[in-house]
């Protein structure tokens, strides 16, 4: 499974994003970690986290292409909603309809359903209801301000923008955990809001289908960047040593943190 994270900080200016590598079959037999991210830009200033055993390849593809200049982050988040609720009808026809009942589209099911049994309509009906694509998406952006929306099923997406974070995947409780702890806000600057999205992160390892391997991305009105693996490796450092004393507040090295990054290309 997966872990993805994303804060808004710096009183809305700034948006982190942080998210493993790890991809697993539907029944956890199969796990790995390949060298792509799950950070998948969409537009100059905003990035989709995505979650979940089963992955559409081409559903961020669809919606960049539908964009047509739209670049405030609601609308991306309409535009994604739009190709979910279309990827998921799609699977219901071919998962449901075709071999429960020889029905090819919802279209022609609307059309036959009279003549249906009874029955047949409440189990197709249920299963419709029921049914989950099995992918939650998170889109992080910035256009006035810093917005994080999440997108999953049955195809709506909904603004954290209120609480300043947001969080998908399986170490959800120790995600909540770690921001409840440190009472976090919107006004906690950059590096203060990284290293708690960082700590979230490994601390949900703990939660197992959570990889180790971490993308950091920064969000920004400069645009999209990928903090540099020497930056990962300082903040693991730091969090060892912060476990063996108390956490109060955020030491030097926190503060100091250099951030050193690099531009991420959105096409």
């Amino acid at each position: 499974m997966t872990q993805l994270i994303a804060a808004i900080c710096d009183n809305g200016r700034s948006v982190v994003t942080v998210s493993d590598r790890m991809i697993s079959t539907g029944d956890m037999t199969l796990t790995f970690e390949p060298d792509q991210s799950k950070a998948i830009p969409i537009t100059p200033y905003a990035l989709v986290l995505t979650s979940g055993t089963m992955h559409e390849p081409d559903l961020i593809e669809d919606a960049r292409q539908r964009l047509r200049g739209k670049e405030r982050v609601r609308e991306i988040g309409d535009i994604l909603k739009g190709v979910y609720q279309e990827i998921r009808q799609t699977r219901i026809e071919d998962e449901i309809l075709r071999p429960l009942a020889g029905i090819a589209s919802f279209s022609e099911y609307h059309q036959k359903q009279a003549g249906l049994h009874e029955a047949l309509v409440f189990d197709l009906n249920s299963r419709i209801q029921n049914f989950e694509v099995g992918l939650v998406l998170i889109l992080a952006g910035v256009d006035e301000r810093g917005h994080v929306l999440v997108i999953g099923d049955p195809g709506t997406w909904t603004s954290w923008d209120a609480v300043g974070h947001a969080f998908a995947g399986m170490g959800n409780r120790h995600a909540d955990s770690v921001f409840a702890w440190y009472k976090y806000t919107q006004s906690f600057n950059l590096n203060e809001a990284l290293y708690i999205a960082f700590e979230t992160k490994t601390r949900a390892e703990a939660a197992g289908g959570v990889g180790r391997a971490t993308d950091i991305h920064i969000i920004n009105d400069d645009g999209l960047f990928k903090l540099k693996e020497t930056v990962i490796q300082e903040l693991e450092r730091i969090y060892d040593d912060r476990q063996s004393r108390e956490r109060r507040g955020f030491d030097q090295r926190v503060t100091d943190l250099q951030l050193e990054k690099e531009p991420l290309a959105t096409a």
